[in-house]
């Protein structure tokens, strides 16, 4: 199976809930935003934990991370409640659960490059963590990860009523993936609401987007301003091919 599998292309998306498929665990369904593979696959989805729900034991080959959007998340390593990133490193195992509450996540696996020098999780309590962040020019980030190997740095950014959400360098020149937790963005005369999905490839003559560039510098934030997970750097041939995992089913 192949979704937005071509990294060199831009690709978006807004959330529907009426095109969730159910994964192999009951009570859990998934909503595709990018998939390379069936289940053994390197993927980027909205899973949808249904109350009381829960997924076998299982080994993270290639990693995950995840965002929690709704309800709480519980696995052995403790429960994270919405508004907690989590990077589960390379072969770490958990059986996850939920209760009365189900859970919503968004979930990035087999992304990762065996590069880590810990085996923990990391756990980062986003909503909580605002006296770490930096002010910009359209509002609030939090750095969250940051690999220096591959480049790939991941941000909660907070954007300002109808602020431009400029680009940089690490975006240019290695991709960027933008997922909006809360409000909205807007691009061109398309608006991504909450759980919207833009990733954008890096810029360069391989790839083939004259327009990805113009098209970028005009994105901002909507009417109620947006909170932002920002994932860059991820998508350059250099990243890619550093991925402990290498996933090329058709």
């Amino acid at each position: 199976m192949k979704i937005n599998a071509n990294f060199k292309l831009f690709a978006a998306t807004n959330f529907d809930a009426t095109k969730y498929v159910a994964s192999p665990a009951y009570g859990v369904n998934r909503f595709m935003l990018d998939r390379i593979g069936s289940e053994k696959a390197r993927a980027t989805s909205i899973v949808q934990y249904q109350p009381n729900s829960k997924f076998p034991e299982h080994t993270h080959m290639g990693g995950e991370e995840f965002l929690v959007l709704e309800g709480t998340f519980k696995d052995q390593f403790g429960e994270f409640p919405a508004g907690t990133y989590v990077r589960n490193p390379i072969n770490s195992k958990h059986a996850p659960w939920v209760d009365d509450d189900g859970c919503t996540i968004m979930v990035k696996l087999l992304q990762m490059a065996d590069t880590e020098t810990t085996t923990q999780p990391l756990h980062v309590h986003f909503d909580n963590d605002h006296k770490d962040t930096n002010d910009t020019e359209f509002g609030k980030i939090l750095q969250m990860y940051h690999n220096d190997q591959t480049g790939e740095r991941v941000e909660m950014c907070w954007l300002n009523e109808n602020a431009t959400f400029p680009s940089n360098d690490d975006a240019q020149n290695g991709g960027e993936e933008l997922f909006v937790v809360h409000g909205s963005l807007c691009l061109d005369n398309e608006v991504y609401d909450k759980w919207g999905w833009i990733r954008f490839p890096p810029n360069n003559d391989d790839n083939n987007n004259a327009d990805t560039p113009t098209k970028r510098s005009l994105l901002r934030a909507g009417n109620m301003g947006a909170k932002v997970y920002r994932k860059t750097g991820h998508l350059s041939e250099k990243a890619l091919a550093m991925e402990k995992i290498q996933i090329t089913e058709d």
